[in-house]
């Protein structure tokens, strides 16, 4: 099974696969099925090769289905995928198909992937697109063929999904290994994500992971928080992170996808800013800026301290308008020192290093 954040894509068992016959009232569609189900069966050792695939909603509604057509020597495995009328356009193909070719890429033996669409079918070809298919100028039997190769998907093929508790040891080792000696001889950050998830300020809804081929890759995270404005109201705002990704995929602008990706989601929910605490040469490439530039301050932070560390980002453009105030970091983030060093001896062990660039000693 397969499983991103709005559906699931399985292998259907041989008993769906006759209950589907059964029921299908196209003839073609019903004839295509009857091959997938001979090739199962003929081949019962690449059962998910042939077989037809389950596309469902994480509710369990059934939405549609994909095939691979089998599998043969010297020949790339061939995509084949169907949405029911009532979820088209809504983008489950193109996060079916991303899913299916990360399965197809976990098999070493496999360098590439195949489709081929209907020259009329222009949705068909978009979802083809976006998934990397590029065209081959081959024709075959229902139009022109597409091929993405597992170099592409390698850097682009990533999915990001819900953090699930069942992920929570692997994030937390993922956030440690992102940011072992780079703030600080070891790290706290892995301890803190364990912390705030308890945290009444935690937002489960926006707690987000990365992979690909099926590995955790990276991971962020969002915490409601407030600014005391100074005309006295309480304006209610996000903060963010840890964010991390794995260190062999630093710079490779996975990073950068995913921060997009989670901010979006945090401004289709309705907040109306994220403040936070990075580098302004990278998060500005997703739109931040400088907090004090929006007239929001640094709780603790003495007037004529630098305060560049300081970042924010409008979701609502024009939210924080007319306001200035004291932004308050959510308590859950200070933690004991020593918890942090208990904590730690649950993984494994790791050289603390004092290195130039750290903030902290």
């Amino acid at each position: 099974m397969m499983e991103s954040e709005r559906i699931r894509i399985y292998p259907a068992s041989r008993e769906q696969m006759e209950k589907n016959i059964a029921a299908e009232a196209d003839e073609d569609t019903r004839k295509a099925y009857e091959e997938m189900l001979e090739g199962c069966l003929t081949h019962p050792e690449q059962w998910e090769w042939y077989a037809m695939w389950i596309i469902e909603k994480t509710d369990g509604s059934h939405i549609g289905d994909l095939c691979f057509k089998g599998i043969k020597a010297d020949c790339n495995p061939e995509i084949g995928y169907g949405i029911l009328e009532e979820y088209r356009g809504q983008g489950f193909a193109t996060e079916a198909v991303k899913l299916a070719l990360q399965w197809v890429f976990r098999h070493p033996e496999v360098n590439a992937a195949e489709a081929e669409t209907s020259p009329e079918n222009s949705a068909s070809e978009r979802v083809l697109m976006k998934c990397g298919f590029r065209p081959t100028g081959e024709i075959g039997e229902e139009g022109p063929r597409y091929i993405v190769r597992k170099t592409t998907m390698n850097t682009k093929n990533y999915l990001i999904r819900l953090e699930k508790k069942e992920d929570y040891r692997a994030v937390e080792n993922l956030v440690r290994e992102s940011f072992w000696n780079v703030y600080r001889p070891g790290c706290s950050e892995h301890y803190v994500i364990h912390v705030l998830r308890d945290d009444p300020a935690f937002m489960k809804e926006l707690d987000f992971v990365m992979e690909m081929d099926g590995e955790l890759i990276g991971q962020n995270m969002f915490m409601k928080t407030i600014i005391e404005a100074d005309d006295g109201r309480t304006i209610p705002v996000l903060t963010m992170g840890p964010i991390g990704i794995t260190p062999e995929l630093k710079r490779r602008g996975f990073g950068k996808a995913l921060l997009d990706y989670s901010l979006e989601k945090a401004a289709r929910m309705g907040f109306g800013a994220v403040l936070f605490e990075g580098n302004i040469g990278f998060y500005g490439k997703s739109g931040f800026d400088y907090a004090s530039k929006f007239g929001i301050r640094y709780h603790d932070l003495p007037e004529d301290a630098d305060s560049s560390f300081f970042l924010c980002k409008e979701l609502n453009p024009g939210y924080l308008e007319g306001i200035t105030g004291v932004y308050q970091t959510p308590q859950g983030y200070y933690v004991n020192d020593n918890d942090v060093e208990e904590f730690d001896k649950g993984f494994p062990p790791k050289k603390k290093q004092k290195l130039p660039g750290q903030i902290f000693g």
